[in-house]
């Protein structure tokens, strides 16, 4: 990517985007971090420098990024429907994992609670 390229993403992103648990006075003083692309536990910026991925990006990435087995069961699973809540509405993935997460749990556990954001 161009520096005159990344330049920009640093301005818009400055501009526009309002980072969440972020102290936003400090953190304009700096030239921001921007993640590019993921490949296995590392985030990878836009001048191609890799950085260990300590968080999981927040948690959703836990087995890594780009991990073939995960995205073609996600292209896979596009090309039905990207979302669907729960919210008084069942589907069809959100049901097939359950139940084979009671079959495998403690006995007496018999019902699952998604939570989070359904990354």
């Amino acid at each position: 990517m161009t520096s005159n390229k990344i330049k920009n993403f640093a301005e818009i992103d400055k501009k526009y985007i309002w980072h969440p648990f972020t102290q936003m006075r400090e953190w304009k003083k700096g030239i921001p971090l921007i993640i590019e692309k993921g490949k296995g536990n590392y985030l990878i910026d836009t001048n191609n420098r890799k950085y260990l991925d300590g968080v999981s990006s927040l948690w959703v990435n836990v087995h890594g990024h780009r991990k073939k087995e995960i995205d073609n069961a996600i292209k896979k699973q596009i090309d039905k429907i990207s979302h669907s809540t729960l919210l008084g509405l069942g589907n069809v993935p959100s049901i097939e994992l359950a139940e084979k997460l009671v079959k495998i749990a403690p006995k007496g556990l018999t019902k699952v609670f998604y939570s989070d954001n359904g990354s």
